[in-house]
This record gives structure tokens, sequence and C-alpha cells, in this order.
């Protein structure tokens, strides 16, 4: 038996960067981002993301904004060069107000500025790509190839941000990753979520060209271990590619049972986005450094 990427091709990379997201939990105020800050310097991490806009919809005030750009000021001065900076808007803001803060991120040199307005106006996208000089992502509530056409053909982002769990599944993305490719747009796969996806992102990670960046999240639950057998290897901040058959991992379905779904609200506009990892949270990678 034989990786998945063995099906389209093989692998043109062993190992994949990645940026962290869930690192900041559960920093509130802009110190406290940067003392959280300091801990993905020390793990090498390529890239870090956040949002620091609180619960801002739509609009945010000026008061607001001064120390959502203060978080950042602070976090980029603890990171230095080291660390890429990607700002995420969970496409919250209308257009006038993303174009608003995507011109003040400018002094900062992100890495990007994520979904800065709802999903589904593209049109409002373009226009906000346009007057901006930061780099815009998205695309992880598209959910097939049909929505993307329109991405694609308005050319409404520099990255594209498709998540295996919503978009179609493997081959779904691997398409959406070729057409990318062709346009000479960054593949760059949304991915906060468990093993199975994780597992699965890793594969097209692995065989598409024009892939940049990987999500992931810092911490999980301390259960994960117990309910897979993935086995994730990190290298000088790059997540290394499994050769195991499939997609490198098996469940173990006695131990999810123990675990079952429990609805959550989403926390992006009530304030606590920042308490997105439980207390007890843990690494679920093994580690390594050259130097």
């Amino acid at each position: 038996m034989f990786p998945c990427i063995s099906c389209w091709g093989g692998r043109v990379r062993d190992a994949v960067p990645v940026y962290v997201n869930g690192w900041f939990s559960p920093a509130k105020t802009p110190g406290e981002f940067a003392e959280k800050a300091l801990e993905v310097k020390a793990k090498r991490m390529p890239g870090c993301k956040w949002d620091p806009f609180g619960k801002a919809w739509q609009q945010i005030s000026k008061k607001d904004l001064d120390n959502a750009i203060e978080c950042i000021r602070l976090v980029s001065e603890a990171m230095g060069n080291d660390v890429q900076l990607l700002i995420e808007g969970h496409g919250r803001f209308d257009i006038p107000t993303a174009v608003k803060i995507g011109r003040r991120l400018e002094e900062f040199d992100i890495f990007w500025f994520e979904e800065p307005i709802p999903p589904d106006d593209k049109e409002g996208l373009r226009e906000v790509k346009q007057r901006v000089r930061v780099s815009i992502a998205a695309g992880e509530r598209l959910y097939n190839r049909y929505e993307y056409r329109q991405f694609f053909e308005l050319n409404c982002s520099d990255y594209i941000q498709p998540d295996i769990s919503h978009a179609g599944g493997i081959m779904e993305l691997r398409m959406l990753g070729a057409e990318a490719e062709a346009r000479h747009i960054g593949f760059c796969p949304h991915n906060p979520s468990g093993p199975v996806a994780n597992a699965a992102t890793l594969q097209i990670a692995a065989c598409v060209p024009n892939f940049v960046l990987l999500e992931m999240m810092m911490t999980d639950v301390p259960w994960r271990a117990e309910i897979c057998d993935e086995e994730l290897i990190m290298n000088d901040g790059r997540m290394c590619i499994p050769e195991r058959p499939g997609l490198g991992i098996d469940l173990n379905e006695r131990e999810l049972l123990k675990h079952p779904y429990v609805r959550t609200e989403l926390r992006h506009y009530r304030g606590d986005l920042t308490n997105i990892r439980p207390p007890d949270a843990v690494p679920y990678y093994k580690q390594f450094f050259s130097k």
C-alpha cells in the first residue's frame, strides 16, 4: 500500500512550512499577545496568525482599531524578522472599514490580511484587494470548484485557502490547486481542524507545486493522541509528510465515542475569541531543530 500522494504523481516536497493559529490563547491585551508571541518565536515557527479586532462587526471604533494596531506592533517587535505575521479578519468588515484596516496594516509588512469582508461578496473582496497594498487571502468558506470559478475570474485574492472539510475533499482541493497554479496564485489550505483533516491536507500539500503555507494549531486537546495514531514531526518549522499508507493515520473509534460532538457558538463577536484553546491543551507533534 502507498500514500495517497502516489495517486497524483508523487510528492514535490517532503515537508511543508506552517503558520500557527491559537498560539495567543488566552491573551486579551496587546502586552499579553506579545508575551505569547515569544513562545512562537522560541519554537521557530515560520508564521503566526491571529485576529486582533476584538468583537467588532462591520465597523470598528477608532479606539478598538488603535488597540488592534498596537497589538500588531507589539507582536511584530517581539517576533523581529524571524516570524511572518498573518492578520485574520474572519469575514467581518464592510468594504470601507476593511480598506481602512488594510491601509493601517501596510506599515508592518504582514504576509496577508485574511477574509477582510464576508465571503459571499467576491466583487467587494476584489475592490478591497485593489485599494490596499497588503496581500489578501480568502476562500475557506467557498464550498466547491463552482463557487471558486467566479473567485478566480475576479482575481480577488493573492492566496486561496480552500478547506478540505468544506470544499469537497481531496480531489476537489487538488483541482483548485491546479487552477490556482495556472493563475500564479498561492495555495494555502485552511487547516485549523483535527487529525483526519490535517492528514488529508498534508497529502495535497505534498503534491501541489504552488503550495505556500499550511495552517496548524499550536496546541490541541490532550486526548487527540488517544483517538488516532498520527505521528507528526516538525523539523525547523516544517511539517514532515508521512510515508505511511493512505492518509497516514488510523482512528481509534472506541476512544472517539468518548468525545461526542458538542455544539459551540461562534466566539468571534462575543469578545472571547481568544479562549480558543482549552486550559489543558498540549502540543500534538514532535519538534526537532537542525541547530
